[in-house]
C-alpha cells in the first residue's frame, strides 16, 4: 500500500470548520435541535468529520441508543438548501441517511449555526479502513462493493432530481460494522463540489473556483466516480504531487484517463468503465444507463478521446508552452497584467490565426483588443474586462473569469455568497453585474435548454443592483441567488436567520446587546425581507428611502409591523423599546402639541406590549393624521386670516397718520406764512410812522 493518501491534492484539505474542532477541546455543553436531538459540543467526532464541517456525537431523546452524528456547517457558508430538503427522511440503502437539519446555538462559536443530523456509520470511513488497517478492496470485489452500491446511490440522487457533487473516497461510508453496505457521504452542508480536489472534477468545473463549479448533472457524478474508482484500484492518488493548474493542463490536453491512470496498469475489467467513466466529452461519458449495462455484463468499448491536434509552434505564457486556447485562457485569468501586456502588443493575434489556424476567433480577439483602447479609462475597457472577454474567447465552454471569480453561470449566487464570506463584501460580484458579464457570456453561448431563463434572470438581477434604495443593490441579488444563506447584517449575523419567522425574534434579541440609536433595518436586513417575505412591500421602501426622516422611521415601522402581523410572535418587547426610542422625529412631524403630548404618553405603554403594528397605528394612524392636518390647515387659515387683519388695521392707521402729518405740515405752513406776514406788516407800519 503506497503511503500517499488517496484524496491528497493541494485542494483537499481546508481550515473552514477548525474553530468549532479547536474551540471544543475546552467542554461545552450539549445543545439541542428540535427539543430531540441532543448534539454533544463534547463529543467531537473527527473521523466523521468533512473539510468544511465539524462531526459531533448526537443522542435521540426520543429513540435512546440510536447511533446519529452531526455536522456543524461553517457559519456562512451556503448550505445546499433544496439538496437538504430533498434528502431528509430518504430511506435509500445507498446514501447516508440524513436524519434532520436545522439552526442550533452553537457554544463553540458563540453563535447559531446550522447542523445536519445523519445516522452514523458504524463501519467508518472507507479510506480509514484503507490506510489504517490495510482494508483495501480486491479489484475483483470492486464492482459488488463499491460500483454497484455507488450506482444505485446515483440513481437516488437522479429520483429526487439533484446531483451529488461530492464523490471521492473520503465520503464514503460502512454503514454496517461488517463494512459490507457502502454509502455515499454528505453533500449538503457546502455548495456543490466545494471540497472537491480537482482532480474529481472535469477540466470544465476545475477550473472554476472552489464556490463557482455549479450544481452539474449525473454527469459530473459519473466522472468523479471514474476517479474515485481509479485511485481505489490503484491504492493512492496518483497526482498528488500535481499542482491544480498543471493537472488541469494534462486533463485537457492529453486527456482525463491518461492524466489520472496513465502511469497505472488498470487491469482489463476495469478498463471499460474508467475509460467510460472518464471521457471529457460530456456526449461520450458512460450515463448510468451504460453503467447499468456494464453491470449487468454487458461489455462496451467506449470512445476515447483523441489527442488534441498539435499547433504549429507553442504559446509560452506563465511558465507553460501551452497548445489549446483552452489552457491559455485559464492562463490569462490568473495572470491578468501579463495577459493584457500580450494582448496589446499584438503577440496573440499570430499564435492563434496561424497555429490554431483560427482567424475568426482571432478577429473577435482583434476587436475586443480595440475596444479597450477605445475606452481606456473606463470599466469596460480595463485591463480586467479586456482578459476576461478573450478568455471567453478562447474557452467559450470554461467558467466566467473576472477578477478572482472563475465561476459556471449556474454558480454565481454561491460564489457571490463565499466572496462574501472571505472578503466581507461582494464589490467585484456587482461589477460583474454592472458590466453585463454574464449576459455576454450567455451571448456566445448561443441559445440552449434554459438560456433564455438565465438572461431573463440576469436583467432581474441587474435590476435589483441598480436599485440603491432599501430592499435593492447587490444584497437583494445575494438573498434572491441563495435562498439558503442566512442573513449577513451585523445585527443578526450571530443568529442564522434563514427564514423569515426567525428575523424578528432575532432582532428582539439584538436589542440588548447592539447600539439601540441605529435602525434596527439595514440594506442586508432590508434585501432579506424582500427576498424572502411572500408579501407586497414596496410602499414600505419607497417610505423607508425617503429623504425625510419621519417618513423613513414610520416606513421602517410599517414593514417591521406587517411582519409581526403576518408571521408573530405576539410580543417583542425588546424590539419594541428599541424602535420605540427612535420616534421622535415621527412624534415631531404632528403639528398639534397636543397630539403629540398624547403619542409620547402612549409609546411606553404600548412598547411594554411588545406589538409593532400597534405601536405603528399610534404613530401613523390615518384618521389621527388627516385631523392633524386639518386642524393645521385651520389654524394656518386663521393665522393667516389674522394676519391679513392685522396688516389691514396697520395699513390704514398708518394711512391715518400720514393724513395727519400731511396736515400738520400744511397747517404748520400757513401758521408760518401768516406769522411771516404779520410780521413784515408791522415792520412796514413802523417805517411809515
Amino acid at each position: 500500500m503506497a503511503e500517499t493518501p488517496i484524496e491528497s491534492t493541494p485542494a483537499a484539505k481546508t481550515s473552514a470548520a477548525e474553530p468549532a474542532t479547536a474551540a471544543t477541546r475546552s467542554g461545552n455543553g450539549p445543545v439541542l435541535l428540535l427539543d430531540r436531538y441532543q448534539i454533544n459540543a463534547d463529543r467531537p467526532l473527527p473521523e466523521l468529520s468533512t473539510p468544511s464541517a465539524s462531526a459531533f456525537a448526537v443522542d435521540d431523546r426520543r429513540d435512546i441508543g440510536r447511533k446519529l452524528f452531526a455536522l456543524v456547517c461553517t457559519p456562512g457558508l451556503p448550505l445546499r438548501h433544496h439538496a437538504a430538503t430533498a434528502l431528509r427522511g430518504s430511506q435509500a440503502i445507498n446514501l447516508l441517511p440524513l436524519v434532520e437539519w436545522g439552526t442550533v446555538d452553537w457554544p463553540p462559536l458563540g453563535q447559531r449555526c446550522m447542523v445536519v443530523v445523519y445516522e452514523r456509520p458504524m463501519g467508518g470511513r472507507l479510506i480509514d479502513v484503507i490506510t489504517t488497517e490495510g482494508g483495501q478492496i480486491p479489484d475483483h470485489d470492486l464492482q459488488r462493493r463499491v460500483i454497484e452500491p455507488l450506482a444505485a446511490a446515483l440513481q437516488e440522487m437522479v429520483d429526487h432530481g439533484i446531483a451529488h457533487r461530492a464523490i471521492r473516497p473520503g465520503n464514503l461510508f460502512f454503514m454496517d460494522a461488517d463494512r459490507q453496505a457502502l454509502v455515499l457521504g454528505d453533500c449538503v452542508t457546502t455548495p456543490p463540489a466545494f471540497d472537491q480536489p480537482v482532480a474529481f472534477e472535469t477540466a470544465t468545473r476545475g477550473m472554476a473556483t472552489r464556490s463557482g463549479r455549479g450544481e452539474g448533472t449525473v454527469a459530473d457524478d459519473l466522472y468523479a466516480l471514474g476517479v474515485t474508482l481509479a485511485f481505489l484500484h490503484l491504492g493512492e492518488n496518483p497526482v498528488a504531487d500535481v499542482g491544480e493548474d498543471a493537472l488541469l493542463y494534462a486533463k485537457i490536453e492529453h486527456g482525463s484517463y491518461a492524466s489520472l491512470c496513465g502511469g497505472g496498469r488498470i487491469p482489463l475489467f476495469l478498463l471499460e468503465p474508467l475509460r467510460g467513466l472518464l471521457s471529457d466529452d460530456p456526449e461520450e461519458r458512460w450515463g448510468l444507463r451504460e453503467l447499468s449495462l456494464w453491470i449487468d455484463g454487458r461489455r462496451m468499448t467506449p470512445i476515447q478521446k483523441r489527442p488534441l491536434p498539435k499547433p504549429e509552434t507553442r504559446f509560452p505564457f506563465a511558465g507553460h508552452n501551452h497548445v489549446t486556447p483552452r489552457t491559455l485562457a485559464h492562463a490569462f485569468s490568473r495572470n491578468v497584467g501579463d495577459a493584457a501586456r500580450a494582448l496589446k502588443e499584438g503577440q496573440v493575434d499570430p499564435w492563434v490565426r496561424r497555429s490554431l489556424n483560427a482567424p475568426g476567433m482571432a478577429d473577435e480577439i482583434a476587436r475586443v483588443v480595440e475596444m479597450a483602447r477605445t475606452h481606456a479609462g473606463e470599466p469596460r475597457g480595463s485591463d480586467d474586462m479586456m482578459v476576461a472577454k478573450v478568455s471567453m474567447i478562447l474557452d467559450p465552454d470554461g467558467p466566467l473569469r473576472y477578477k478572482g471569480y472563475a465561476f459556471l453561470i449556474d454558480a454565481f449566487g454561491t460564489a457571490l455568497a463565499v466572496e462574501l464570506l472571505r472578503q466581507g463584501n461582494a464589490k467585484v460580484g456587482a461589477e460583474i453585474l454592472d458590466q453585463n458579464l454574464p449576459g455576454i457570456w450567455l451571448e456566445r453561448a448561443g441559445p440552449g435548454s434554459g438560456v433564455a431563463a438565465q438572461v431573463r434572470q440576469f436583467e432581474r438581477l441587474r435590476g435589483f443592483l441598480h436599485a440603491n434604495n432599501p430592499g435593492g443593490g447587490v444584497e437583494r441579488c445575494l438573498y434572491e441567488l441563495n435562498p439558503g444563506l442566512p442573513c449577513q447584517s451585523s445585527l443578526i449575523i450571530q443568529d442564522y436567520v434563514v427564514d423569515m419567522e426567525d428575523l424578528l425574534p432575532a432582532l428582539d434579541g439584538a436589542a440588548g446587546r447592539v447600539d439601540t440609536k441605529i435602525p434596527p433595518v439595514d440594506r442586508h436586513i432590508a434585501a432579506f425581507v424582500a427576498a424572502r417575505f411572500d408579501e407586497d412591500i414596496e410602499r414600505h421602501l419607497r417610505a423607508m428611502a425617503d429623504s425625510a426622516e419621519s417618513r423613513k422611521t414610520a416606513g421602517m415601522l410599517s414593514l417591521l409591523a406587517l411582519v409581526q402581523w403576518r408571521l408573530g410572535p405576539d410580543a417583542l418587547y425588546g424590539l419594541s423599546s428599541w424602535i420605540g426610542g427612535l420616534l421622535g422625529p415621527v412624534i415631531a412631524s404632528y403639528h398639534s402639541r397636543t397630539v403629540r403630548r398624547d403619542i409620547e404618553r402612549e409609546v411606553p405603554r404600548l412598547v411594554r406590549q411588545g406589538s409593532l403594528p400597534e405601536l405603528f397605528e399610534l404613530i401613523d394612524n390615518a384618521e389621527q393624521r388627516l385631523q392633524d392636518e386639518k386642524g393645521y390647515r385651520a389654524a394656518v387659515e386663521e393665522f393667516l386670516l389674522a394676519e391679513s387683519e392685522v396688516q389691514e388695521i396697520e395699513s390704514s392707521d398708518s394711512a391715518r397718520a400720514e393724513s395727519a402729518e400731511r396736515l400738520g405740515q400744511q397747517t404748520a405752513a400757513m401758521t408760518s406764512v401768516v406769522v411771516t406776514l404779520i410780521f413784515i406788516t408791522i415792520i412796514f407800519l413802523n417805517e411809515i410812522w
